[in-house]
């Protein structure tokens, strides 16, 4: 659905585009006739036509958010607002940094403090964007070193330098990934053999914390 209406606004972009000049003429050439009632319909059908492309893809696009979510923690979640949040400028192709703190909601507790097989042996689930990514599935703490190098990538001491606060949530993460009642996994790709991208995602049950972390070069 959302690669459709996405479809939709490309191609009613690109008409836009090679239809607005002459589209612009006939109004005014409407105006200048003084043909009012059809200058309200040239303006009017416009606008109709986005205010509803519009409306469609924001609901296709709460929608794929709110799969995306089911698919990471396998329960329906709403979010709400991020304790702390930071996001650094990204470059032309996407390369950047975001780190997410929130409050623990409390559906996703009752799902990780009841972890079965199925939540650590299928979940999360590859997005469609991820598809080219792997991934580690749900885990329990005490964090598993054989992991480092991702938890490093993910932790970048780059942008701490920019957002002293991220020092300290980088050491509140360490600390909880040393005891039980801590879950963590993540979705990582390496183009040409070497670590570029991470997705990792953190669930706190002691301190009633959840991490969401992305990092892309």
């Amino acid at each position: 659905m959302h690669d459709i209406v996405t479809a939709i606004g490309c191609i009613v972009l690109l008409i836009t585009i090679l239809g607005c000049i002459p589209y612009g003429i006939w109004v005014i050439y409407s105006m200048f006739k003084k043909k009012w009632k059809r200058v309200g319909f040239q303006i009017a059908i416009p606008v109709g036509v986005y205010a509803c492309l519009a409306g469609v893809s924001a609901l296709s696009s709460s929608k794929a958010h709110a799969e995306y979510l089911v698919g990471l923690y396998d329960v329906e979640v709403e979010l709400g607002p991020a304790i702390f949040e930071y996001d650094s400028d990204r470059s032309f192709n996407g390369d950047g940094y975001s780190f997410a703190v929130y409050e623990l909601p409390t559906n996703i507790r009752k799902r990780f403090e009841s972890a079965d097989d199925r939540l650590l042996m299928e979940y999360p689930k590859h997005p469609n964007y991820r598809d080219h990514w792997q991934f580690e599935r749900w885990r329990e703490a005490p964090f598993d070193e054989k992991f480092k190098e991702y938890l490093d990538f993910a932790l970048s001491r780059y942008d701490s330098g920019h957002a002293s606060e991220l020092t300290k949530h980088f050491g509140a993460i360490r600390s909880a990934l040393q005891r039980k009642g801590t879950f963590y996994a993540f979705f990582y790709n390496r183009p040409s053999g070497y670590l570029g991208d991470v997705d990792f995602f953190i669930v706190d049950l002691s301190e009633g914390r959840l991490y969401s972390i992305n990092h892309n070069t």
